[in-house]
């Protein structure tokens, strides 16, 4: 028997949240849809699938691997441009081993794979079709020589997602909410996640963030101090700012979408008020000493640095950077400034040098992210320029709180928050330096880890 898995929904029935995840790796109580279809059918004792996508295929494989992980064996299968379901099908059906079992893993259908495996001995028919209240579930099982010119549908929202009355029907009670849209999306993440808030293992939430019933935080996002969060889906690679209040939202980088309505928004819509009071120069005096009192305490781990760095880059210890700096002598702006990093991926040793830009007043020791000239002229939208409102720093909140995995627009709205909100960073940063984020370089999830013993 053959299971054919088909994750290669394209978003579309999503909006615009469809161009930033794939409907497959919608989380679900944290956990990506996908990874619960592969759980259930693992379940049901089946160890091995050909797993169909589509055009984002590295996506899916750079989160599922080959499916050692969860103890399956995932061969992945490129559904082409103008392939349906069926076309798919034919183009394996050499492959197809027996009868074969068609499950669409990226609408929902988990909670209803093992009664469906239960009964379907028991229904007569080329083509067994699961229904949820006489639509179809997405789960079909077929004999060898069905196929012909049957068809699948892939969308649970579009009009085609109708039963055919050629295949034997199998009602199934144990119905979840399909993932068709956004509204349905969150109505079934709230279900997945219960009465309390559900945390994926990978996620961060700050002590003092409130999350109420409803709320889901997924893998790499991150819901930084104060933040109030109620029946709030948080997509991955996602920071919710501190002290931002949320309600009924699916979240997703910058973008905001009301789960009743599908209407849009950004997070940087609710930027704070820009302060009146005029604010301390980033070059004053006791930022420059307290500079020269981190210079003075860095320096066991500078021979450290150029070694590690020397060993690591064939020689060479380090390179030259050129960052937006603090402008000298106060009074606001950015000018532009040499300095050098050293050549290793370990965030303390290869910040090293900047602490000399501290001392000089190009940098305080908290701020903004520094970015390069490049970089800073090329910001162009009215919250992305509030960063300017801040001195750029040494220490950022977006360097020690947003995930590394995220896209840079997720920095930059952090940026943009804590130059309005100017959160103090020494706690978090002192954490920070005593936690293996600032000694190790980051590094990607690799799917094809065994889980450990008691762990997820």
């Amino acid at each position: 028997m053959t299971t054919v898995l088909f994750a290669d929904r394209d978003g579309t029935a999503f909006g615009p949240l469809g161009a930033r995840i794939v409907p497959a790796l919608l989380p679900l109580a944290g956990v990506p849809v996908l990874e619960h279809a592969l759980e259930a059918l693992v379940r049901a004792g089946r160890r091995s699938a050909l797993l169909v996508v589509s055009s984002r295929v590295p996506e899916i494989e750079r989160r599922f691997g080959k499916g050692i992980r969860w103890g399956i064996a995932l061969e992945i299968v490129r559904r082409e441009d103008g392939e349906t379901t069926g076309d798919v099908l034919r183009r394996l059906e050499p492959r197809l081993d027996g009868e074969t079992i068609v499950v669409r893993g990226d609408v929902g259908i988990h909670a209803a794979l093992h009664e469906f495996l239960r009964k379907v001995d028991d229904v007569r028919g080329p083509i067994v079709a699961g229904l949820l209240g006489g639509r179809p579930a997405g789960v079909w099982r077929l004999l060898p020589g069905a196929l012909k010119k049957k068809d699948f549908p892939r969308e649970p929202g579009a009009a085609e997602w109708t039963a055919d009355a050629d295949y034997a029907a199998l009602p199934l009670t144990e119905g979840p909410v399909l993932l068709a849209d956004v509204a349905s999306y969150h109505r079934a993440d709230r279900a997945a996640a219960g009465a309390a808030p559900a945390l994926s293992d990978r996620a961060t939430v700050d002590g003092g963030a409130e999350l109420q019933g409803g709320t889901t935080v997924a893998e790499e996002a991150v819901v930084l101090s104060e933040a109030r969060l109620s029946a709030v889906s948080v997509l991955p690679r996602t920071a919710i700012p501190p002290g931002l209040a949320l309600e009924n939202a699916v979240v997703s980088g910058n973008l905001v979408v009301d789960a009743s309505t599908g209407a849009t928004s950004l997070l940087t819509d609710r930027l704070p008020a820009a302060e009146r009071s005029a604010e301390k120069s980033a070059s004053s005096s006791s930022n420059r000493g307290l500079g020269l009192v981190a210079l003075a305490l860095s320096f066991p781990l500078w021979p450290v640095a150029a070694i590690w760095s020397a060993i690591a880059n064939a020689g060479h210890a380090r390179h030259r950077v050129t960052l937006s700096g603090n402008a000298p002598g106060g009074g606001g702006g950015r000018t532009a400034f040499s300095t050098f990093r050293f050549e290793t991926a370990v965030p303390v040793l290869r910040d090293l040098p900047l602490l000399f830009a501290v001392v000089s007043g190009r940098l305080a020791l908290s701020g903004v992210t520094p970015l390069p000239p490049a970089e800073e002229a090329g910001l162009r939208e009215p919250w992305e320029k509030v960063r300017n409102e801040a001195p750029v720093g040494v220490l950022s909140l977006a360097q020690l709180a947003a995930p590394a995995s995220a896209p840079p627009e997720v920095a930059r709205l952090v940026d943009s928050f804590w130059a309005r909100t100017r959160t103090p960073l020494l706690g978090r940063a002192l954490s920070a330096l005593f936690s293996s984020r600032a000694w190790t370089a980051s590094r990607a999830w690799n799917p094809d880890v065994l889980r450990e013993e008691g762990k997820s």
